[in-house]
């Protein structure tokens, strides 16, 4: 719960930087990040999380994409997991988001 929350965190800090994250949610370590081309109308970005999904495999990080319109970013992480494996994680992702987006 406690490294849910910590990422939890994290990642609602890059839903400030990045237009492109429409929602953050999980419980404990799963977690969604939800990515919209409009926060407005909430439109989903579906290709653009199949690019964030690829970026990430290339660095080394294994991320799902599901949602109903394939535009969710799914993290789940092994409980076991080190902060210092997670904060690498949300670095790679918010690289791969600033890609993307570019």
């Amino acid at each position: 719960a406690r490294k849910g929350a910590r990422t939890l965190e994290q990642l609602r800090g890059l839903q400030e930087k990045h237009a492109l994250i429409g929602e953050v949610r999980g419980l404990g370590l799963m977690i969604g990040v939800e990515l919209v081309r409009d926060r407005q109308t909430k439109e989903p970005a579906t290709a653009e999380a199949a690019k964030v999904r690829a970026f990430c495999r290339e660095r080394g990080l294994l991320v799902g994409v599901g949602g109903q319109a394939g535009n969710v970013v799914d993290l789940q992480p092994p409980l076991v997991i080190s902060e210092d494996a997670l904060d690498e994680a949300v670095r790679i992702l918010d690289e791969a988001l600033e890609r993307v987006a570019a």
